[in-house]
């Protein structure tokens, strides 16, 4: 693939998705991995942007990979007990290990001790991030501390079979073995393509580049030292014990970015440089940092979908304007008798097909242009074949099998001359898009849609009928991304730069220029009424000030 940013390897077969929105986005990660693989990666090239690429390797204090802790020690101590969903001896006694040399590091007898050392981690459990239905190597912490920064980790085998050996005649560097960081099962390296956004849209602009990465950096290293300070002794009691007191560490390389000089990253970067300039307290900083984050990918998957999305548009800077999607926000329920929640739901039920078009529209131009490559109608169906396949990988078992009797068919009429050279290619085409939709639609399609029920962007949270709301979390979290500490913005120009920055349509102003009004055919008094409920929510969370009925001031709290 040309014009990419990051590590991509020619060599290597790449989802159908990856083509289009990069390597990678996966419906399976939980929308709060994304901050914490981002904010992983960050820490993992020492706060640096613009880090792990290759045609800058061998620069001074460049980094190829970025390095993290493995805290294995304070991943167990917090999440190991008796509720664990796979018990295994050799955690217990790790576990077990990390207590009792804690107890030496307390002055106070055996009860005392142990009181101290549950308050201790009952202290440290209350920041877990992700728990779900998962085993203790999978869960994380909350990052209110660098030391909190858990990587996913896999114990190979575990779910499958239980060890029998007595974990008491091992060493005790070797209860760790087993163990790997890079399954992908969980961090699917959303938050490695989120670095390499935030990256490309600071090339060139090393001062923002800077104070992105020394307000991050201050976040999680100068907050809330002493909760710090807690983890890194309970790490470091297993590290001693196991490692000779050398922390192993996991080292890992970026995925990859289409489109690097697109500006849609830069407006990524503006939100968060404007963003990180706020004073909350760390906990709140964070849960709106993930609704930043996440609510930057669903927009991502929504620009990259547009039809007029191409390489030209994001190379030239047009695609700001082209592709912007149109998010039509119902913020009035049942109160207009449904009116805008149904034309809400069906702009979200447009950019989902968006989606499935874009992917299909993909592997017909490219089927194409290898049709273009051979002038042999003898050798056209192989090599069609042999090109689909080195480009998207095979197909999964009973599609496989299915692509397969397309193709002899496809041999077959052709052969015969009932199909054409052009049948063959429209033929090849809908075969291989049949084969991979199905991945597509599992693994990729869900992505938006989970990300927006979880930030309040989609609601209802779970059930049918989608439509596109506004939170309350992510109300502020916008708010605080766009408007510089005592700015104050009038209500009508912040829902038009909602609309320019974002697609999102709220008032008649937006519909107007987005021409949903003509086209949805909806009476303009229930996009005012749209608008009103939304300037009621912002006065209740306190972000506007009203003087008149004409007057209405947008600022942060």
């Amino acid at each position: 693939m040309n014009n990419v940013y990051g590590q991509f390897d020619e060599n290597g077969k790449h989802a159908l998705a990856a083509h289009i929105w990069g390597h990678r986005l996966r419906a399976g990660q939980h929308w709060m991995e994304y901050m914490l693989e981002f904010l992983g990666v960050l820490a993992g090239f020492d706060y640096q942007l613009g880090q792990g690429l290759p045609n800058r390797s061998g620069e001074a204090n460049y980094r190829d990979e970025y390095r993290l802790p493995k805290r294995l020690g304070l991943r167990r101590f917090v999440f190991y007990d008796g509720r664990e969903k796979t018990p295994d001896p050799r955690d217990q006694r790790a576990t077990d290990e990390i207590r009792r040399q804690l107890h030496t590091h307390l002055p106070a007898d055996r009860q005392h001790a142990e009181e101290l050392i549950a308050q201790l981690r009952s202290l440290l459990r209350s920041f877990s991030a992700i728990e779900d239905d998962r085993s203790w190597y999978a869960k994380s912490l909350f990052p209110v501390h660098e030391e909190f920064l858990l990587w996913e980790a896999l114990r190979k085998g575990s779910t499958k079979r239980k060890y029998v050996g007595d974990p008491a005649q091992l060493p005790l560097e070797q209860l760790d073995r087993g163990i790997e960081f890079f399954a992908r099962n969980f961090f699917a390296r959303g938050g490695e393509l989120y670095y390499l956004m935030i990256s490309a849209g600071t090339e060139g602009d090393r001062e923002r580049r800077e104070r992105i990465s020394s307000k991050i950096q201050y976040l999680l290293k100068e907050r809330n030292r002493a909760l710090g300070d807690f983890a890194r002794i309970v790490n470091g009691t297993w590290t001693a014990l196991a490692d000779d007191g050398d922390e192993q560490m996991i080292e890992g390389r970026v995925g990859w970015l289409p489109d690097p000089a697109c500006p849609l990253y830069r407006q990524f970067a503006e939100d968060l440089d404007c963003f990180l300039d706020n004073n909350l307290d760390a906990l709140e900083s964070l849960e709106l940092l993930a609704h930043l984050i996440s609510f930057h990918i669903v927009c991502y998957i929504y620009h990259r979908a547009h039809p007029a999305s191409d390489a030209e548009g994001h190379a030239s800077g047009s695609c700001l304007e082209a592709c912007r999607p149109h998010i039509l926000v119902d913020l009035l329920g049942d109160e207009d008798g449904g009116v805008l929640r149904e034309r809400s739901a069906a702009q979200l039920r447009r950019l989902d097909a968006w989606q499935i078009e874009r992917a299909r529209a993909l592997i017909t131009d490219k089927v194409a242009a290898w049709a273009n490559e051979q002038a042999d109608d003898r050798l056209l169906l192989d090599a069609l074949k042999g090109q689909a396949e080195n480009y998207f990988g095979g197909a999964r078992t009973r599609a496989k099998q299915e692509y397969e009797n397309r193709l002899h068919e496809l041999n077959i009429s052709y052969n015969s001359g009932d199909t054409s050279r052009e049948g063959i290619v429209r033929g090849v085409s809908d075969a291989v898009f049949s084969a991979l939709s199905a991945d597509f639609r599992s693994n990729f399609l869900a992505a938006h849609s989970k990300l927006g029920r979880a930030i309040g962007l989609i609601a209802p949270h779970k059930g049918p009928r989608p439509r596109f709301v506004l939170g309350d979390t992510l109300l502020k979290t916008l708010v605080t991304a766009n408007l510089q500490p005592g700015e104050v913005l009038g209500f009508g120009p912040m829902l038009q730069r909602l609309y320019e920055r974002y697609g999102i349509i709220v008032g008649p102003g937006e519909a107007n220029i987005a021409g949903l009004t003509a086209r949805l055919r909806i009476n303009e008094e229930y996009y005012i009424r749209n608008r009103n409920a939304l300037l009621m929510r912002l006065k209740r969370a306190g972000l506007v000030t009203q003087y008149s009925d004409a007057t209405a001031l947008v600022s942060r709290l």
